[in-house]
């Protein structure tokens, strides 16, 4: 990635405030060093995005591992919690 077109993020939403507000705090990147830099509304679907800067070459970024299990990592939720069947 080129300076000029700035960071690489991913991002996630969550359905109560309360729960991104845990995530946003928690969350850590198990690739890199990548944390939450940014939390905004989006306001037409009214949910709440956290954006999170990744290094480069983060393999994360390039899809080659999943972000899920630090997101329930920093929700403190296990997979089976996070999705309620």
């Amino acid at each position: 990635m080129t300076a000029d077109t700035g960071p690489v993020r991913t991002d996630f939403v969550a359905g109560r405030p309360e729960d991104l507000a845990v995530m946003v705090t928690n969350y850590r990147c198990g690739h890199c060093t990548g944390r939450v830099e940014g939390l905004v509304t989006n306001n037409t679907t009214g949910a709440m995005h956290a954006y999170v800067a990744h290094d480069d070459g983060c393999p994360v970024l390039t899809g080659a591992v999943s972000p899920i299990p630090d997101t329930f990592r920093a929700a403190n939720l296990t997979p089976t919690e996070g999705n309620p069947s």
